[in-house]
């Protein structure tokens, strides 16, 4: 089995305070992210998140993704090629692994197969990469139908050379200003008074 690193924001230096925010991220994108990090959470703690993505997936529109989800997220935790890392879910910087799912999962919303495959080859051994299209392709295109287009994050998004950092508090003022959620188009994803992001 590969170990799957699951990223925890704990210290930020001056390099993390520049990279891609969830909160920059399309609705779609921040949708597929919300899903690695419920994945991966429920996986670290040996809880089954199924039901709770089916719920969410449901309630987006998309009812036969939350399967594909699974199955595709079973192939990475066991079949990774290297360790990969995902954010925890609060945590506010896109991780590497996630700006690559999101791109493998738009190039097959795309039809650039070889392209998607390329991708999956990098992050997973080859016989997991092969088993993971199936899923990895039927997920993106039942986003797809449902309206939810995904586009690719470049390197230059992932990482801002503009040198401007910002503290906590800006970023919390700027979310009050913005009066819009994170994940804003699964804000009525509600569990125990509590919504799903």
């Amino acid at each position: 089995m590969t170990l799957i690193c699951y990223g925890l924001q704990s210290t930020l230096d001056r390099k993390d305070e520049r990279m891609l925010r969830t909160r920059d991220l399309s609705s779609s994108q921040q949708l597929v992210v919300w899903s690695a990090r419920a994945w991966m959470s429920g996986f670290r703690m040996r809880r089954h998140v199924l039901p709770e993505l089916q719920r969410a997936y449901d309630l987006a529109g998309i009812p036969d993704a939350a399967l594909d989800i699974d199955a595709l997220f079973g192939l990475i935790s066991n079949g990774a090629r290297v360790p990969l890392s995902f954010g925890a879910t609060p945590c506010p910087f896109v991780h590497p692994a996630e700006a690559t799912l999101i791109n493998g999962l738009c190039a097959y919303q795309a039809d650039l197969t070889t392209c998607a495959s390329v991708i999956l080859d990098r992050m997973l051994l080859p016989a997991a990469a092969r088993q993971a299209t199936v899923p990895a392709k039927r997920w993106a295109k039942a986003l797809s139908r449902a309206g939810w287009s995904l586009d690719m994050i470049t390197v230059d998004r992932m990482v801002s050379d503009s040198g401007q950092v910002q503290t906590a508090d800006e970023d919390a003022a700027d979310e009050a200003e913005a009066g819009t959620p994170p994940f804003d188009r699964l804000r009525v994803v509600a569990r125990g008074g509590r919504t799903l992001h």
